[in-house]
């Protein structure tokens, strides 16, 4: 802020004066104490609390920012520009001491004067501050929005968070469609597992919705995913049997009998919830298949 630009008049408007001296000096807080003393003798004129705000942004002292920004943009709403330049500059020196909690708070203030003007570069990072804290509602947008800077390029624990997110919020179509590129990219390490076992439960909930509003082949699709996925083991067996369900239901008795017997193959001991079931209905095709023979 050139100090050409105050109209100096009087010892009051000294103070702003030397103050912008000072700051371009280098000297932060003694810029802020002239400032101080320019408020105390003209009050809260714009002039004075946008140099306050400046000020404080200079040396990372947010609160007060925030405090002065507030102040000036509820008088006049034109120095909008300034805020923002100063909130950024305060994210992007936060980011580059590893500080995401300062940052994700300059970027918050920044947010409220205008939303959706997070840069690019500060996108990610933003995220992955929400998503740490679990606060996916709010990580959400943040992903989406890096997912639409480079579809085909994003990191592959991007593609895991943002499954994660849809499906902490519930959204366990989204949260699929993500874990299955993100298990198509063949990379993630340990993830992978997990990956696995969030699309598997994902899918076998969408299949069993799929029945109760009778879409017999999506349903059999996505019991089948389950399969695929070998994940979660505890459905595995619940996944074959339904499949078998849907089979039979076609009249596709071959391999509905080969559902069922794969539940029994899982439960050796034949201890399983769904081995009484799954062999009365193997009876039940073998007795058709032996009534139709005899015919």
């Amino acid at each position: 802020m050139a100090a050409s630009a105050i109209a100096c008049r009087g010892d009051e408007r000294d103070h702003l004066a030397w103050g912008d001296r000072l700051l371009g000096a280098g000297r932060d807080e003694a810029a802020i104490a002239e400032y101080q003393v320019a408020l105390r003798q003209r009050g809260e004129q714009p002039d004075v609390l946008l140099r306050l705000a400046h000020g404080y942004a200079h040396v990372d002292r947010l609160d007060e920012t925030s405090q002065y920004y507030s102040r000036l943009l509820a008088i006049d709403s034109s120095f909008a520009d300034q805020a923002v330049a100063d909130y950024l500059s305060m994210a992007k020196r936060a980011l580059e001491r590893n500080d995401r909690a300062r940052m994700a708070r300059a970027l918050e203030q920044l947010e409220t004067i205008r939303p959706g003007s997070v840069p690019d570069e500060l996108s990610l990072p933003f995220a992955r501050y929400y998503y740490e804290l679990s606060e996916y509602a709010s990580a959400l947008p943040l992903y989406l929005s890096v997912l639409a800077m480079e579809p085909d390029s994003v990191e592959p624990q991007v593609r895991y968070q943002l499954a994660r997110v849809y499906n902490e919020l519930g959204e366990c179509g989204q949260a699929l469609a993500h874990y299955r590129e993100f298990l198509a990219q063949r990379q993630g390490g340990e993830l992978r597992a997990d990956a696995r076992w969030h699309a598997g439960q994902c899918a076998y909930q969408l299949a069993q919705r799929d029945r109760l509003a009778g879409r017999p082949a999506e349903a059999l699709a996505r019991f089948e995913l389950v399969i695929e996925l070998g994940s979660p083991q505890a459905l595995l067996d619940d996944a074959w049997f339904e499949r078998g369900e849907i089979l039979f239901s076609l009249g596709e008795f071959d391999d509905a009998m080969s559902s069922y017997q794969m539940v029994l193959d899982l439960n050796p001991s034949r201890t399983g919830r769904r081995v009484r079931l799954a062999e009365d209905r193997i009876r039940t095709i073998r007795y058709r298949t032996t009534e139709e023979e005899r015919r």
